[in-house]
């Protein structure tokens, strides 16, 4: 809603006068705006949680999911992209959590959750 506001505030300027780079800039954010959003990759992120056992989330293709924990299945249910990041419900849950899933150094990715909390994890896909 914001990004919509701020273009329309550079069309108006841009209608009333504004300079040629004030249009550039309300043409740029147009199109930062209608560009689709990346897509998730299907496939396996594993990470070592802090007591030491290994993690590993597979999003699959068909759009579901599972979390692994020391060799025991923790979570299952189903996964999404969407506006708000790659999103999972949780079978018997109480809605989606959603995460920002980003490349991060030395082939790692870079999953922050949706309390803020960011791990690095390994991608094989």
């Amino acid at each position: 809603m914001k990004k919509l506001i701020a273009v329309a505030a550079l069309a108006t300027l841009a209608a009333c006068g504004g300079d040629a780079e004030d249009a550039s800039e309300a043409e740029i954010d147009e199109t930062i705006a209608t560009q689709p959003m990346s897509a998730t990759n299907a496939g396996t992120y594993t990470s070592t949680a802090e007591d030491g056992s290994e993690v590993s989330v597979t999003l699959a293709e068909n759009g579901t999911y599972t979390v692994m924990q020391g060799g025991d299945m923790v979570e299952a249910g189903t996964w999404e992209d969407n506006d708000r990041g790659t999103c999972l419900t949780a079978e018997g849950g109480d809605g989606e959590d959603c995460w920002s899933i980003q490349p991060g150094v030395d082939g790692m990715m870079d999953v922050t959750d949706s309390t803020g909390e960011t791990m690095s994890y390994n991608y094989e896909g």
